[in-house]
């Protein structure tokens, strides 16, 4: 199943036939615990995640795997499922990373996850459910968010979670070290930006705006429970544009040191 080390290989298994993947293997592993899950946006450009994130799971010294959520069958990956009824973007990833486990026999894996616009929306809310699974979190460019607030209604808050998602495990969540990031020109309210008047008000009408009042709602959660506060950067001179802002090298920058920083703090209390 496992690429050749150095080449990146198309992976598709019986048990999670719905969701193919590319993995990619550096030469030189130096982190066999960890694993790089790079989720793409709506445009479903896969094949610009895995050559961005190629270069740091070399630097790493970690495996990457990027899945393909296709829109025929997951149209609605952002938020997991379409409904109850829908094939689940969730559990078809987690399938696929109980087999990986297994064929790479490190039982403890966790994954650094990463996603860009869909693809955050998709990796905060499988951390909401899934954060033993989760070493760190990395959100970039998410057009919204959902809250940490009891008084709002899934999806915008917490408020009514679906019995059928699972298990809300806020209280967890908090305890995965946090990356936010959005490029500083992404202020357009585009055709792909989700849109209402209660929408706006809750959390801004721009993704600088939503990214913001997300990480300030999640930071006041943590500070209740003396959790480390979520870090937040603006990409500067870069819109809503995952090429452009993986060309700029700021935004791979910032990941890079983020993953050094806790991986020093992992040193520290060990």
């Amino acid at each position: 199943m496992l690429p050749v080390p150095g080449t990146e290989k198309r992976v598709a298994i019986p048990a999670a036939r719905a969701l193919p993947v590319w993995i990619y293997m550096p030469v030189n592993i130096n982190q066999p615990d960890r694993l790089i899950v790079a989720v793409h946006g709506i445009s479903r450009e896969y094949k610009s995640q895995l050559a961005a994130y190629k270069k740091l799971a070399d630097k790493m010294g970690c495996g990457l795997l990027v899945p393909e959520f296709s829109r025929t069958t997951f149209p609605r990956y952002q938020q997991l499922a379409k409904d109850s009824s829908s094939q689940r973007a969730d559990t078809e990833l987690n399938t696929f990373l109980v087999a990986l486990k297994v064929q790479l026999q490190q039982p403890f894996l966790k994954v650094h996850l990463c996603g860009y616009s869909g693809g955050a929306q998709f990796a905060h809310r499988y951390a909401m459910l899934y954060p033993q699974n989760v070493a760190s979190l990395v959100l970039c460019s998410a057009g919204w968010y959902t809250c940490p607030d009891p008084a709002i209604e899934f999806p915008y808050g917490i408020a009514k979670w679906p019995a059928w998602l699972g298990k809300l495990r806020l209280e967890e969540m908090m305890k995965i070290p946090t990356l936010v990031m959005v490029g500083e020109l992404d202020l357009k309210r585009e055709k792909s930006l989700r849109k209402s008047k209660a929408l706006d008000a809750q959390q801004g009408r721009t993704r600088v705006e939503r990214a913001e009042n997300w990480v300030e709602a999640i930071n006041h959660q943590k500070q209740q429970s003396a959790y480390a506060r979520v870090q937040y950067k603006q990409l500067l001179g870069v819109g809503h544009d995952f090429q452009a802002s993986s060309d700029s090298g700021e935004m791979m920058s910032h990941i890079e040191s983020f993953w050094k920083e806790i991986g020093r703090e992992k040193i520290c209390v060990a």
